[in-house]
């Protein structure tokens, strides 16, 4: 008796089916995974934001006034750019870890720890502890403080807000980083 014996197996229709399937599949959720990371590193950033504003609320009611004249004018001013130094005043340390009081800050008060990840990392991917950015690794960071003390902030597009202080970020168009604000 010779009988055959029947070989399971996929055909060739049937595996080219199931490429064909997880292609479709792989060419939703990649666009998708990739607006969910950009919508995480937003909320990061819009965070970090707050984080510094509050901050800044802490230092005033530590010592009556807000630090930072340069950010008390029109717009506010780059964090990047302020005469007196933003990470020393509102950490209560220098570059190296040491106490000291700069912008104010005489008694030395931490109102801020600054994490690796708010600082601007270099094209070497060091980092530079001098300079903040944001998750897109804009620099392009402002703080605006309401320096006649009428409880208002001037923002672009010469908007006043109801906030004493309040922070936005500048599109990058360089690096395509997305411009935001905390009073969106």
């Amino acid at each position: 008796m010779n009988k055959k014996q029947k070989i399971s197996g996929f055909t060739l229709i049937e595996l080219l089916m199931v490429i064909a399937i997880i292609g479709i599949l792989a060419g939703i959720l990649i666009p998708t995974v990739g607006a969910v990371r950009t919508q995480a590193n937003l909320a990061a950033s819009k965070a970090q934001l707050s984080n510094y504003v509050t901050a800044i609320t802490m230092f005033k009611g530590e010592y009556g006034y807000y630090p930072f004249p340069n950010a008390q004018t029109n717009n506010g001013a780059n964090i990047n750019s302020l005469s007196d130094d933003f990470i020393e005043t509102l950490s209560g340390r220098n570059d190296s870890g040491n106490s000291i009081s700069t912008g104010g800050n005489r008694r030395r008060v931490a109102f801020h720890s600054f994490s690796e990840s708010e600082f601007f990392y270099k094209d070497d991917d060091t980092i530079d502890v001098s300079t903040l950015a944001d998750r897109f690794n804009n620099t392009q960071i402002f703080i605006a403080i309401d320096g006649d003390g009428d409880g208002e902030v001037s923002v672009p597009g010469n908007t006043k807000l109801k906030s004493p202080v309040t922070a936005y970020v500048v599109t990058d168009t360089t690096t395509d980083a997305p411009g935001y604000s905390l009073y969106d």
